[in-house]
């Protein structure tokens, strides 16, 4: 019973597939939602206009406004906890070489790259509000980067645990 666990919950990350199974349904769900509205809503109010539109254009409302004022009370204490605990998972990593925060650095950095994004995002549209196509436009495109960050942070994930298993030591 010892070998089972070991063999399907180890510390070994990029060896196991219950990494890769995380690393995929946290990119499914980033890249589904944006500011906190999903991909649906913006699609459907696209389509449909009216009163979809009406509902979309507040969810993103609601949200921005949300974002802005929970950044910005507390933006130099998120910021600094952030940054420490990047740095701290990216020196366990990459420095002490413990593949488990390798792992995980290769997880949460761009989805911190991300979250500037949004959060850049919020700033913008709270600054000059937009409504309609060019609302879903600014939306779409966002999106589309942030389909771009996962797809280059899956793909350089991938390169990187496949060699850390192949050469590897303890592999």
């Amino acid at each position: 019973m010892d070998g089972f666990y070991a063999e399907v919950i180890g510390s070994r990350s990029f060896a196991s597939v219950w990494y890769w199974i995380l690393l995929a349904l946290v990119w499914t769900r980033t890249t589904h939602w944006t500011l906190g509205v999903p991909y649906d809503d913006a699609r459907m109010a696209h389509k449909r206009g009216g009163q979809a539109q009406t509902d979309f254009e507040t969810q993103i409302e609601i949200n921005v406004r949300k974002t802005i004022t929970m950044f910005d009370s507390h933006n130099v204490f998120f910021t600094a906890i952030a940054a420490f605990l990047l740095a701290t998972v990216f020196m366990l990593g990459f420095w002490f070489d413990i593949q488990f925060m390798q792992a995980g650095f290769l997880l949460l950095f761009p989805l911190a790259c991300v979250g500037a994004l949004s959060l850049r995002l919020a700033h913008r549209w709270h600054e000059q509000p937009l409504y309609g196509d060019d609302l879903y436009r600014s939306y779409v495109y966002h999106r589309w980067v942030k389909h771009l960050i996962g797809a280059n942070a899956i793909l350089f994930t991938a390169f990187w645990g496949v060699s850390q298993t192949l050469f590897s030591p303890y592999a």
